[in-house]
């Protein structure tokens, strides 16, 4: 989702699609604001509308009478085997017309039904990855940082859609403060492109699967496993002190 193609999140993208082609894979784009993407969810979205008295979204996204812009994305997201949704932070969330888009597309049953939730989800065996740019500096988005900790932010994206629907998700991609240095924006695309490059090795986020709850109609995890919003904090914590020991590495070879 990029908002203006001479962006950061442009170039990213840009690159993600490079370094794919180069190591001969296919790539799809979905640029929402290219594709001036309907971002509101409602009785637009159908075809045939089965109660024209009032409409049950939900209800109306079962019986499947979507509309084209819908059924493509469909296809697109079944084709894939990792899905990348790159975007900046706004007001501590994705940007309004990606917020349409997850309302509109992932559709049940499309994308989740029960008991295909989690690690038994519909796209169980697909891998997706969160790419976010920020305005601000990494510390502030630690755990007593202004913002708080990133990763909680993120968590309803995360764990609340990607992982809910099956996904293996990846540890997200952060590039902080991109307005501020040009250096700083190049290093990025440098590191960006290494990590895309052997992506496929990357080992997703060990989230709690669906039989570490127990069955007691309240879903309580289990004694002695820490929480999911725990786990996707503890891989932040992770990626924060890899960068500050790539800090110091630098900092000696100077």
């Amino acid at each position: 989702m990029v908002p203006e193609p001479k962006s950061f999140n442009s170039a990213l993208k840009n690159t993600a699609v490079e370094v794919f082609e180069e190591l001969g894979y296919e790539v799809k784009v979905s640029d929402l604001y290219e594709m001036n993407f309907k971002a509101i969810a409602d009785r637009n979205d159908f075809t045939e509308i089965s109660n024209n008295e009032k409409l049950v979204y939900q209800m109306e996204q079962k019986k499947g009478k979507l509309t084209q812009d819908i059924l493509e994305e469909h296809e697109k997201i079944e084709w894939a085997d990792l899905i990348i949704f790159q975007f900046p932070l706004w007001w501590f969330t994705v940007p309004a017309i990606m917020k349409g888009y997850f309302d509109r597309v992932f559709t049940v049953p499309f994308a989740y039904y029960f008991p295909r939730l989690y690690d038994k989800g519909v796209f169980t065996g697909k891998k997706c990855l969160i790419s976010v740019t920020t305005g601000g500096l990494d510390g502030v988005y630690l755990t007593r940082g202004l913002m708080g900790n990133a990763s909680q932010i993120l968590y309803p994206l995360i764990h609340g859609l990607i992982y809910f629907c099956g996904f293996q998700a990846l540890s997200p991609e952060y590039f902080w403060a991109v307005a501020h240095s040009e250096e700083k924006r190049i290093n990025y695309l440098k590191s960006w492109k290494r990590r895309l490059a052997n992506i496929h090795n990357e080992e997703p986020i060990q989230f709690n699967k669906i039989e570490d709850y127990e069955d007691n109609g309240r879903g309580e995890l289990k004694s002695g496993k820490i929480t999911n919003f725990q786990i996707l904090g503890k891989d932040f914590e992770r990626k924060i002190r890899r960068k500050k020991k790539r800090k110091k590495k630098r900092k000696k070879k100077k």
